[in-house]
């Protein structure tokens, strides 16, 4: 009996994640390596997402404008994005050229030469790219946010990279990098879609099998980090403050992972929540306020954000401080867990609705646990979780004292950490 879903381990330590999907017409397909911005140091930080730009600027066989070309042609789309601990290259294309599009994808993954004329060109358009962040506020004030919390951890480095870094990548830089980072084991290709699985199968063993380095010794380079309170703060004549809050949370495929996204869901995750309710609808001091959690192998962060007057500061921040003392005080109630268990069940299962959103979580889920993403098993967790688990997940994701706070806004003069405190 063929398996509808499951995950292939070539002999090279390459692995297959496949998901059949019959009621679709259309395949997904990413390639996804376990190094981002977390694999980097001072002196290379910006290599992995300047890998991710270069892949597509020529191979031996096409140059950047035949690889864009001939998806275009076939219909399909191609691209690409780095995270701090994942780079990831993908196609979205209906069924009967999805092998053409693993074809191009095995090209510009393996095979790309990084032209040198394409590179300075290149860091031309990643400096750009960093100076749109910079002048992108709230970027700014989660990228300080995240570089304070992880302060001493290589999660701290910024997934673009400084720009002396960027200018200075030399092409062989690019293939160091490369070889030591593009390895069998750390590499997982997810396919989803209406395609059969010998035929994905086959495919993989065709155009990637046996052609990325071995190195079974590679290790998630995360360590686990304590963060130390702190503020940091960028004054800039805008007229608004954002401002950020960082709280510990926990690591990717937790045991209580389910219980942070619906506590989170309740407390600052929803036009609903208590934040948003507090803050915007009752005391009218933000726009925008919202909360999330991150996760990464072995660490995580909750995030609140809100973007408020600069008259507003400290007292949002005062009341973020009174919600979240309430939280810790009184938990959620059982009507808020009921409805924090509904609104995660319905997030998992709309989430799954397409193609590329289910070969995106699978192979996030391959490379970061070397299991099957499944849906069904995600929702029995859900609806599982209990008040224990929520008091829990309070106690130890809600904490003050813990809080780095970041700031990009008009100077204000007062240590924002006092507000909170």
């Amino acid at each position: 009996m063929v398996m509808n879903s499951f995950i292939y381990q070539y002999p090279s330590g390459l692995r297959l994640v496949y998901k059949k999907l019959s009621g679709v017409r259309s395949v997904g397909i990413a390639v996804a390596v376990g190094c981002g911005s977390n694999n980097e140091n001072l002196s290379n930080n910006g290599i992995s997402h300047f890998i991710e730009h270069m892949t597509f600027k020529g191979t031996a066989t096409r140059s950047a404008f035949e690889i864009v070309d001939e998806i275009d042609g076939m219909g399909a789309q191609i691209n690409a994005f780095t995270s701090k601990q994942m780079t990831c290259y993908y196609t979205i294309s209906v069924d009967d050229v999805a092998e053409d599009c693993l074809r191009v994808l095995s090209d510009i993954v393996l095979n790309s030469t990084y032209p040198q004329e394409e590179m300075e060109r290149e860091k031309g358009v990643v400096l750009e790219e960093i100076a749109m962040s910079e002048d992108d506020n709230a970027d700014l004030v989660l990228e300080n946010l995240s570089t304070a919390y992880f302060d001493g951890n290589t999660l701290a480095m910024p997934i673009l990279g400084p720009r002396n870094n960027v200018k200075n990548f030399s092409r062989q830089d690019l293939i160091n990098y490369i070889r030591a980072n593009y390895v069998a084991d750390d590499v997982v290709i997810s396919i989803v879609g209406n395609i059969d699985a010998q035929k994905a199968k086959a495919m993989v063993q065709e155009y990637f099998e046996g052609k990325f380095a071995c190195n079974k010794d590679r290790v998630w380079t995360d360590k686990r980090h304590t963060p130390t309170s702190s503020y940091v703060s960028k004054f800039k004549d805008i007229e608004q403050s954002n401002i950020a809050i960082a709280m510990p949370a926990y690591e990717y495929d937790n045991p209580l992972s389910m219980a942070m996204m619906l506590v989170n869901n309740i407390v600052g995750g929803g036009m609903s929540s208590r934040l948003f309710q507090e803050i915007r609808e009752k005391q009218g001091l933000a726009y925008n306020v919202y909360s999330y959690p991150s996760t990464y192998i072995n660490n995580g962060v909750t995030t609140i954000y809100i973007g408020t007057n600069p008259s507003s500061v400290c007292k949002s921040l005062q009341a973020v401080k009174k919600l979240i003392d309430e939280v810790r005080k009184t938990y959620l109630t059982e009507a808020e867990l009921q409805k924090g268990i509904r609104q995660l069940k319905s997030a998992y299962v709309l989430g799954q609705e397409s193609t590329s959103a289910q070969m995106r979580v699978l192979a996030k889920h391959a490379l970061y646990t070397d299991r099957l993403f499944d849906i069904d098993q995600q929702i029995e967790i859900i609806e599982g979780v209990t008040m224990d688990d929520v008091a829990q997940v309070i106690d130890d994701c809600y904490d003050l004292s813990k809080a780095v706070v970041s700031y990009v806004g008009q100077k204000v003069d007062e240590d924002l950490l006092d507000c909170l405190r």
